[in-house]
């Protein structure tokens, strides 16, 4: 859960006070002979150099950082593993050099890989963020996840984070078996700007270890302390309220609508849990949101600042059947569920939310898959972020032919950005505007009494700002 930072504002006692060891990173470059192979317009070695040269100085400065490489000098070599960087160091001018050089070349041992980079974490009392970028599974005869378990288990203090990149199929399963051992998140990425993504979520994390690494924990009597609550004046528009629950006996101490978008709740000291509650239509119980544990010190208060994410919808597009809005948070993790209940007067409102990286999806009526409309969309304390949505796609009605639904792909193939499907009564909401974001798309309809899809349109170009009215021509 989030640790919230505490500000002490007056003391009149003497206390002990201490803060947690700061966070490491430590990357495991794969530089087998299979990433000399094209990813998009560049080779996935190339492409890993770009975005490594763009995530390694962006991470938190008080990170140490390491360097480890495999396949990276001979062909063929199972012991080709080397610790180009100490895990440890501050000089990232020398990790950037070492990645900048390397050539693909080997083969991929990920077990005795994590293994030598694993014997430098033993004893240390800081947490290591451990990234491998690998393009294929273990080729060495080697367990990783078995390794990753068993150094787990000895107390070795990491969490394994894995980026698939251009993996094949059948190669997903272990990847992301030895992400799953390490306490992290296996990310899939095929091309260069899924890979900045991927490392992009990994460094939110790291951030936020160390915001949380930064947090003094304070040792004294009970008494009273203060929690303020801040968030932008329009995000208030959507609450409710909120809940302050006590650890210790799970009780609810505090509840009720937030009086200001800046306010002040005295508290005595302890360990309390915090909930927004947002707010919905006909008489319905509000929408629960955690945000995490927090601590309240005498003679101290402990800050929530939040920012807002608003939303900005063309006019055109604003008669999307919008069932659900999901908030996702980085790795995917679903953070915010708002439903309609019939009215969508709070749907659009704007929403509260911890600083992070969120994406956004849409569920629409009759389609159980949400639909991504935004990501990576930055969310930062105090601040609007706003979400435009102006770009999208509605199919016109056939005059003739009935159709049962139709298939927006990305142009080649791909899974569906959108499918949607007529009701058993009546052919809604076949012929409603979606939001889709700028790109070039393939259509597929669905027609009655046929067991395939027709490809209806091809290398369909929808701009930014543009809402696409496509004619099937059935």
């Amino acid at each position: 859960m989030k640790v919230l930072n505490i500000l002490l504002v007056s003391l009149s006692i003497s206390l002990c006070a201490r803060a947690a060891p700061m966070p490491e990173a430590v990357f495991i470059l794969d530089a087998s002979g299979s990433m000399a192979e094209a990813a998009g317009p560049q080779t996935k070695m190339a492409a890993a150099k770009a975005v490594l040269a763009q995530v390694v100085p962006a991470v938190a400065p008080e990170v140490k950082v390491g360097l480890a490489a495999y396949g990276h000098r001979r062909d063929r070599d199972c012991d080709d593993i080397e610790i180009l960087v100490p895990p440890g160091s501050e000089d990232r001018a020398a990790v950037l050099a070492r990645i900048a050089a390397m050539q693909p070349k080997g083969v991929t041992p990920i077990a005795a890989a994590v293994a030598q980079v694993a014997e430098f974490l033993k004893g240390r009392a800081a947490e290591t963020m451990i990234v491998l970028v690998s393009d294929g599974k273990e080729t060495c005869g080697g367990d990783p996840r078995a390794v990753v378990k068993a150094l787990k288990d000895a107390g070795v203090k990491f969490v394994m984070h894995v980026v698939g990149f251009g993996v094949a199929e059948a190669d997903r399963a272990e990847l992301a078996g030895i992400a799953e051992a390490g306490g992290g998140t296996y990310f899939s990425a095929g091309d260069a700007a899924a890979l900045l993504a991927a490392l992009q979520a990994v460094s939110e994390e790291i951030a936020q270890k160390v915001a949380a690494a930064k947090t003094v924990v304070v040792a004294q009597a009970t008494g009273l302390g203060k929690l303020r609550i801040a968030l932008p004046e329009s995000a208030l528009k959507s609450l409710s309220g909120f809940r302050v629950v006590r650890k210790i006996s799970d009780k609810v101490v505090k509840e009720g609508e937030l009086p200001a978008a800046d306010s002040t709740h005295p508290l005595m000291s302890g360990d309390y849990a915090l909930t927004l509650l947002f707010a919905n239509p006909n008489y319905q119980p509000p929408t629960e949101m955690p945000l995490g544990d927090f601590t309240v010190a005498k003679g101290a208060t402990t800050e929530v600042a939040l920012g807002a994410l608003v939303f900005n919808i063309a006019e055109e597009l604003q008669e999307a059947p919008v069932e659900a809005i999901i908030l996702s948070a980085a790795g995917g993790r679903e953070t915010l569920r708002i439903l309609p209940h019939g009215n969508d007067y709070y749907l659009f409102k704007p929403k509260a939310l911890l600083p992070g990286t969120y994406d956004v999806a849409f569920r629409y009526r009759r389609c159980e898959t949400p639909s991504t409309v935004a990501s990576g969309l930055a969310v930062s304390a105090g601040q609007e972020t706003a979400l435009t949505l102006d770009s999208g796609i509605g199919v016109a009605r056939p005059r003739e032919t009935r159709v049962r639904g139709w298939d927006l792909l990305p142009a080649g193939g791909g899974a569906p950005v959108l499918s949607i499907r007529r009701g058993e009564d009546n052919e809604e909401p076949l012929w409603r505007p979606f939001p889709v974001r700028p790109g070039t798309y393939d259509l597929q309809v669905w027609v009655g009494g046929m067991d395939e899809a027709l490809p209806a349109g091809e290398g369909l170009e929808i701009g930014e700002g543009q809402t696409v009215r496509f004619e099937t021509g059935l």
